[in-house]
């Protein structure tokens, strides 16, 4: 059998731009929905084999840092499965978060109003509004991480600051 070179005697290649039928556009967009999750990987192989970027599994497993194996199994589980359960993620183990929707929304509003600026603060007041009681701040911090919020803070001020004195000053600086 006369084939190109690295092709192997009887075996046959995939062609996966043909085998894919998601469009490599809504791949990028999937991809992109799942960053930072375990299965951003998987939504990525797609793309890359679809594109033509990785002309092969082993290739891909290379572009992706995993190994061929682990690229093989999601081969087949995609084509055994399809997308939606390709890309479902697992439910992950342990107890189930004690905050509810509602008291997310108000914690939200709550911090966007400003009310709310510490992580002590929040724990606060999910204890005393919604009867959610958490421990320490590592419970809060946790929460706030896995909802992808992010602390904004000031600039610290020393407690012995001089509002009226620093406004003078800055009113002199510009006198030079």
């Amino acid at each position: 059998m006369i084939g190109w070179p690295g092709n192997q005697e009887g075996v046959v290649r995939t062609n996966y731009s043909q085998v894919i039928h998601q469009d490599p556009e809504r791949l990028r967009e999937l991809e992109q929905h799942l960053r930072g999750t375990p299965v951003a990987a998987r939504a990525r192989l797609l793309r890359l084999l679809k594109t033509g970027q990785a002309r092969s599994l082993p290739q891909a497993a290379e572009g992706l840092g995993y190994s061929t194996v682990q690229v093989t199994r999601w081969w087949e589980r995609y084509r055994r499965l399809g997308l939606a359960r390709f890309l479902q993620r697992k439910t992950p183990p342990g107890r189930p978060s004690r905050l509810t929707a509602a008291a997310w929304r108000g914690l939200q509003q709550e911090m966007r109003a400003g009310r709310i600026t510490r992580l002590e603060d929040a724990r606060q007041y999910l204890q005393h509004r919604w009867a959610i009681h958490y421990a320490s701040v590592n419970g809060v911090w946790r929460l706030l991480r896995q909802r992808r919020v992010k602390c904004k803070t000031g600039r610290r001020r020393h407690r012995r600051a001089d509002a009226a004195a620093q406004t003078a000053f800055k009113k002199t600086l510009g006198a030079c």
